[in-house]
């Protein structure tokens, strides 16, 4: 039995009733011996991973279906929440994608944004030099004509 048979027809029985013990429920339905009851635990931890069930005991054994779980079931039940969830997967990947073309478009922009700023600062401390040296030699220029004047 495939996983997701054996995962659909469990959801379904889960559906059905308010409670179940999931290897009695195994064990009736499919056998002692078998793939299905060898990884029932793994399949059902599947389930409760995806938020479809939960478990009401301690040891793990006893099931209830989820209110997400009764939404995929009045929707078709475990194959389509898979299906929904693969094309969820793709359209996630392509936002991503999207969103990382946007952040890298968005970066270009800051860097050269940063670099007309830095060329903007250059300019301005090499125009503030200038001046500042300007300013120098007129002042000295100014006291060596006072300095003549005075003689």
């Amino acid at each position: 039995m495939l996983k997701e048979e054996y995962l659909q027809q469990l959801l379904t029985a889960l559906y059905n009733s308010n409670a179940l013990n999931v290897y009695d429920y195994t064990a009736t339905n499919c056998g002692n011996a078998g793939e299905a009851f060898e990884n029932s635990k793994d399949w059902t931890d599947e389930l409760f991973n995806d938020k479809l069930a939960v478990y009401t005991d301690g040891t793990h054994t006893a099931m209830q279906i989820t209110n997400f779980g009764k939404y995929w079931m009045l929707k078709g039940g475990y194959e389509s929440f898979l299906k929904d969830s693969e094309s969820m997967k793709k359209h996630h990947k392509d936002k991503d994608a999207h969103k990382e073309n946007s952040l890298q478009k968005e970066k270009e922009e800051l860097t050269e944004a940063r670099l007309k700023l830095t060329h903007y600062r250059l300019i301005g401390f090499w125009l503030a030099l200038i001046i500042s040296c300007i300013g120098f030699i007129l002042s000295l220029s100014n006291l060596v004509m006072l300095l003549n004047r005075n003689k």
